[in-house]
């Protein structure tokens, strides 16, 4: 079978009428990208919903028909690494060698099978709605029979988001051998890390402890009084500067959402100094940069986009978190930046999040680094706060 016969095969399976699922994967500068098929039922019509996930976000559209062949055409058009069809009477299995060579399997079923044409599927989350959870009751967000409240309902699915951010970074069971320790720095009302500390202690099977670290002493006795409320002896919460704040042992997580400025870089340098396995930073304002961008000269081809401010000042936050993404990877961490949440919730919707690696390739990203610097003519105020081992790496 040639490449262009393969081709046609998949828009054939794709469009059958008792389709039951369908995951296609393609390869574009060696990213891959899923994207899946299956039927749904809208107001009597049965349609076939296509979800495309680009390792960031999820797509979807519903198709019907001449439309349906049509996107099916176009998604198959370009070069694929795999195609699994699945319908009520077979299965097919497309894929193609390194060398562009179609290889094709179609399997007769048994027994038929009959596809679920739900539009409005549960959503799994970490936590669900309609289990009752003593944790989610005692922090005002579960009813007495399961249901989450109304005006609940944004801060439940941002716990949800973060546990699955989270849980998707690590095997959290593999994480540590021993009794795991979170620190959260600038904890706030420590919404989200009350609930992770839940998670991987009832969840998960893992023993956890949670310190949140905040120099607000309300906010603190607030939080202690949540943890004694829930009859955790695992949870504390004590009121301290960042850069003061000694560990009883290094963390092996480390959190720090919506810290602001110059905090979120005070968190990231004890992540580095502990050494800690993972990193999760939802920075928040970017000062420290944006006057340095103020004061500087930079190149040429830069200057444009500092002419209008709501451009500049969104400059200084990529260039600040892009540097700081960068000093993370020389640290020798394996780093994201993505979405955190919508950017309806707010505009500081960014996560860095980061798990420690060995990074073989340091050389390369202090020239990057270096250069990045160089262009805008500024420093992060991370640089100055590594631990002495990640900046000698910054010396050539």
């Amino acid at each position: 079978m040639t490449a262009e016969e393969a081709t046609g095969l998949a828009i054939e399976k794709l469009t059958v009428p008792d389709l039951v699922q369908a995951i296609l994967r393609r390869g574009e500068d060696g990213k891959q990208d899923k994207i899946t098929f299956r039927p749904v039922e809208i107001k009597g019509r049965r349609m076939v919903q296509i979800s495309a996930y680009d390792g960031r976000k999820t797509y979807v559209q519903n198709y019907l028909g001449d439309d349906l062949r049509v996107a099916a055409s176009d998604l198959v058009s370009t070069p694929f690494r795999s195609l699994h069809v699945s319908s009520a009477t077979e299965e097919t299995q497309i894929q193609f060698s390194k060398k562009g060579r179609p290889i094709v399997s179609v399997k007769k079923r048994s027994q038929p099978v009959v596809p679920d044409v739900k539009h409005d599927r549960t959503i799994p989350r970490a936590l669900p709605e309609g289990q009752v959870d003593p944790f989610l009751q005692k922090i005002g967000m579960m009813t007495a029979d399961g249901r989450i409240k109304a005006d609940r309902q944004r801060k439940f699915q941002q716990i949800n988001e973060f546990i699955r951010l989270v849980s998707e970074t690590a095997d959290l069971q593999k994480v540590t051998t021993g009794t795991m320790l979170i620190v959260d720095f600038g904890c706030g009302n420590a919404y989200l890390t009350f609930a992770l500390h839940h998670y991987i202690n009832t969840k998960v099977g893992v023993a956890c402890e949670l310190i949140g670290v905040d120099q607000n002493p309300e906010s603190i006795a607030r939080d202690n009084a949540k943890a004694a409320d829930l009859g955790s002896e695992t949870i504390q919460f004590v009121t301290s500067s960042i850069a003061d704040f000694e560990a009883p042992r290094p963390p092996d997580i480390v959190v720090a959402l919506h810290a602001c400025d110059t905090a979120t870089d005070a968190a990231l340098a004890q992540a580095l100094r502990y050494q800690s396995k993972l990193i999760f930073s939802a920075p928040c304002c970017h000062h420290h940069l944006q006057v340095q961008l103020n004061a500087a000269t930079p190149a040429i081809e830069y200057v444009p986009i500092m002419r209008d401010g709501i451009l500049k000042e969104r400059l200084g936050d990529l260039v600040t978190d892009t540097l700081r993404a960068m000093l993370l990877r020389i640290a020798g961490y394996k780093v994201d930046v993505i979405e955190f949440t919508s950017p309806e919730h707010t505009a500081k919707n960014l996560l860095i999040r980061a798990r420690r690696v060995a990074n073989e390739n340091v050389d390369a990203l202090v020239v990057e680094y270096q250069a990045l610097k160089s262009a805008f003519g500024v420093t992060p105020h991370l640089e100055s706060l590594l631990p002495p081992d990640v900046a000698a790496r910054l010396t050539p």
